[in-house]
């Protein structure tokens, strides 16, 4: 059986033209020190242009 975990990412909000993420590398290497696995992400807030502001990043793990 698995179990998913799921974090929150938000883009940078002072850059008007792109939306910039920064943090998830840690976030992936702290997941994998626990075993879990980058499955993918999801975005969970798009912008009125078509940009993602929030992405979910999901890990998935052996119970």
């Amino acid at each position: 059986m698995k179990k998913y975990e799921y974090v929150s990412v938000k883009a940078n909000n002072n850059v008007v033209k792109d939306a910039v993420f920064s943090g998830y590398r840690s976030i992936i290497e702290e997941y994998a020190a626990k075993r879990y696995r980058y499955v993918g992400f999801i975005p969970s807030l798009i912008g009125p242009s078509g940009k993602i502001i929030v992405m979910d990043l999901v890990f998935e793990t052996e119970v």
